[in-house]
């Protein structure tokens, strides 16, 4: 319960820090260039996305180990294991910006991934049965700004 408070904190200041970064006429020239973005942008959900998939291995051996089986072990690793890093991945893309002109889409794009990391949040039988959990609204939108690694979520 505690995590998912936490999760759901994260996600929140995500949402404003995109909020705030975005706003006002003052802008110092500190936006990122396309290259920039794209380059910082993919490297974080790389970083991340090995992050999930190490964790995920080391949990099921772990859980092969202890004999632990069923939807409720499943359930706990995709809870504790899976979904922290791609939190991390979108409150670290939040926290990028974007480039001059493409906020809106960047924007998006990081709702879309904090909606799907809910979804499977509130739904984690759903997530097992294919239901929720497809990232499929921000994968296509991280595609249309260029990033790699970022539509492979």
């Amino acid at each position: 319960m505690f995590r998912k408070v936490i999760a759901i904190t994260a996600g929140v200041l995500a949402v404003l820090a995109v909020g705030v970064g975005c706003g006002g006429d003052d802008d110092s020239g500190s936006s990122l260039t396309k290259a920039e973005f794209t380059k910082q942008a993919d490297a974080i959900c790389k970083k991340q996305e090995e992050k999930k998939n190490n964790a995920l291995t080391t949990a099921y051996e772990k859980l092969g180990k202890e004999g632990k089986e069923g939807k409720k072990a499943q359930e706990e690793v995709i809870a504790d294991v899976a979904l922290p890093p791609i939190s991390q991945m979108t409150e670290e893309l939040a926290d990028l910006g974007a480039p001059e002109g493409e906020e809106e889409k960047a924007e998006e794009m990081v709702a879309a991934f904090e909606e799907e990391v809910q979804k499977i949040e509130d739904d984690l039988p759903g997530t097992l049965s294919g239901k929720v959990g497809n990232f499929d609204k921000a994968n296509k939108l991280a595609k249309e700004m260029g990033l790699k690694d970022c539509s492979l979520i």
